[in-house]
């Protein structure tokens, strides 16, 4: 009895991760940290399902430069609108189904920007 109890219990355990596969494939990847940015620099990062794109920057040379966010489908094809600020915090809570994250300075700044980190993930 207890057996047939404890095998109820598994099939029903693996039947709600199945049933949750963005719980089981939760990722995260921190693409870019501790850098200084000229204008248009850029990072992607590895492609993936997205739920968010973190971007933390300081001004530390000066000005008030910008950073963006966007995220693009795995082909490169199609992508969002930048989201660009010069806050020194980006929270981009877009989410794309298959495909990857990018940072990036604006080409119009004058200044250097320090980036602290670009982080992606869908947890």
């Amino acid at each position: 009895m207890l057996r047939r109890r404890l095998a109820s219990v598994l099939v029903l355990a693996a039947m709600t991760a199945a049933a949750s596969p963005q719980l089981a494939s939760a990722w995260s990847q921190l693409y870019e940290q501790n850098v200084v940015w000229g204008p248009g620099s850029s990072k992607i990062s590895a492609t993936n399902s997205i739920t968010y794109n973190y971007v933390s920057f300081a001004n530390s040379h000066g000005g008030l430069p910008q950073m963006g966010t966007t995220l693009c489908n795995a082909s490169a094809t199609s992508c969002y609108t930048w989201h660009w600020s010069n806050t020194g915090l980006i929270t981009d809570r877009r989410t794309i189904s298959y495909g990857f994250a990018v940072c990036k300075a604006n080409s119009g700044n004058n200044y250097l920007v320090y980036v602290r980190y670009c982080e992606t993930g869908n947890g």
